[in-house]
């Protein structure tokens, strides 16, 4: 299997979170982008370090990532589907060098549920499917699955993007 998975012309390996977010370490929280389905949705996946900050005093001797930074990741998914369908990206390249991406904000979080802990070595993927619109508000349905043992944490969340 190919590392170049194609949607709508699009060459997902090519995109780079850090071209369509404004965060940077240690809160950027996405490694890279696997799908983007224009117009539906767009999925994400983060390697887990051990020596990521939060596992500092959360907690000592039983590192777990907090809920919170499952949540933030989420929010980074959904940044980086608007921004995508606001520039139009049929083709990755078009994502001009100069571009500088201006923050966004977390609106609300709904019905999020926690379902396993996730942990140092562990691999996300986070998915966000594009729900509906209301205002300049995006809502997504959102969820986080550890690799290999199901599902992390799921909502819903809205976003204010600016693209």
């Amino acid at each position: 299997m190919t590392s170049v998975t194609l949607f709508n012309q699009i060459q997902v390996d090519q995109i780079r979170p850090q071209d369509l977010l404004p965060h940077r370490p240690p809160m950027l929280l996405i490694d890279r982008v696997i799908e983007y389905l224009p117009g539906v949705s767009v999925q994400a996946e983060t390697f887990i370090k051990p020596d990521t900050m939060f596992f500092q005093g959360h907690f000592p001797g039983e590192p777990i990532l907090p809920g919170v930074v499952l949540v933030e990741m989420m929010f980074q998914a959904c940044g980086i589907f608007g921004r995508l369908e606001a520039l139009n990206v049929v083709d990755v390249s078009s994502i001009q060098k100069d571009y500088r991406p201006r923050s966004g904000r977390a609106i609300k979080i709904d019905n999020m549920t926690f379902n396993k802990p996730v942990l140092p070595n562990d691999t996300v993927r986070i998915r966000a499917v594009f729900d509906h619109r209301m205002l300049n508000f995006s809502v997504f349905k959102a969820r986080v699955d550890i690799e290999g043992r199901g599902l992390a944490a799921k909502g819903i969340v809205t976003v204010l993007i600016n693209a």
